[in-house]
């Protein structure tokens, strides 16, 4: 008989920040180098950084000799029927109609543009030789193959899901750490205009978090809806929001949070257990 498999976030999160940060670091360095828009080395760190939670997560799947958690893996990735209907249309109107909503209390308080919700003419931001539109689509699904392969499931235990889904929050705005170093990046455009525009880039990832973990966990754990989600929220990035309608968006995701935990109790507070596939009583 298999023996139960014991989840390792440790492991886990020690080693994907490990790479990461080397590889980030070293990327960042080079960005303040003449020629580095053009450098090959800094686009091989920048994907090695952001591959590191999926090669991670696949590493330590696979070589877990746990059937469960390669089966539980394979459900996740592949089994579409899991997906609530209920929740495709939440994925692509919650985020969204955030986005109007801070654009409009801009418009109004601080009279900046609507214009706010445009594409924008150039890219938004420098990503090396990678283009920043094919980052914005790239990470969503290589990152939420790694988090919610393993890295969210893996602080099961005894902790509520609303203590499992601020953990991650923190762990993953850590992750992003390294981009404030990185020369003309969007984190690093951040710091330099106003530290508090790049404190809310941080603090907003845990009412988002909070918001596509309900998604996710309503489709029992299903990867693709998390990667849809991060794929809405990253959308923002092609558009000419300011940083005002980002501050305020945050205010919003917060309000959205909070009415989804208060309206959800029995999921966010109950206990997160550390059994492979559990997604409460179906």
């Amino acid at each position: 008989m298999e023996r139960s498999y014991t989840y390792k976030p440790m492991r886990f999160f020690l080693i994907t920040n490990l790479i990461m940060w080397t590889a980030w670091l070293i990327a960042a360095y080079r960005t303040y180098q003449p020629g580095s828009q053009s450098s090959r080395l800094v686009a091989i760190l920048e994907l090695v950084g952001l591959f590191s939670p999926m090669a991670v997560a696949l590493w330590m799947i696979f070589t877990s000799k746990s059937q469960e958690l390669k089966q539980n893996f394979y459900k996740k990735l592949f089994d579409l029927r899991a997906i609530r209907l209920w929740t495709i249309p939440a994925i692509f109107l919650i985020m969204p109609a955030a986005m109007a909503i801070s654009v409009a209390l801009s418009h109004i308080f601080f009279k900046e543009p609507l214009s706010q919700l445009a594409l924008v003419k150039t890219a938004p931001f420098v990503a090396g030789l990678i283009p920043a539109q094919l980052l914005l689509v790239m990470a969503p699904v290589v990152e939420e193959i790694g988090w919610k392969g393993y890295g969210v499931e893996s602080l099961r235990g005894k902790r509520s899901f609303l203590k499992v889904t601020l953990i991650f929050a923190a762990l993953w705005a850590f992750w992003h750490g390294p981009t404030f170093f990185m020369h003309d990046y969007y984190q690093n455009m951040l710091i330099r205009t106003n530290p508090l525009f790049a404190l809310n880039f941080i603090v907003s990832f845990f009412p988002a978090t909070v918001i596509f973990n309900w998604l996710w966990y309503n489709n029992r754990g299903n990867i693709l809806t998390a990667i849809l989600c991060h794929n809405v929220i990253d959308f923002q990035g092609v558009l000419q929001m300011g940083q005002i309608a980002k501050c305020i968006e945050t205010v919003v995701f917060f309000v959205i949070a909070a009415v989804i935990v208060i309206s959800n109790k029995k999921m966010f507070f109950e206990e997160f257990p550390a059994k492979i596939g559990y997604f409460g009583k179906a």
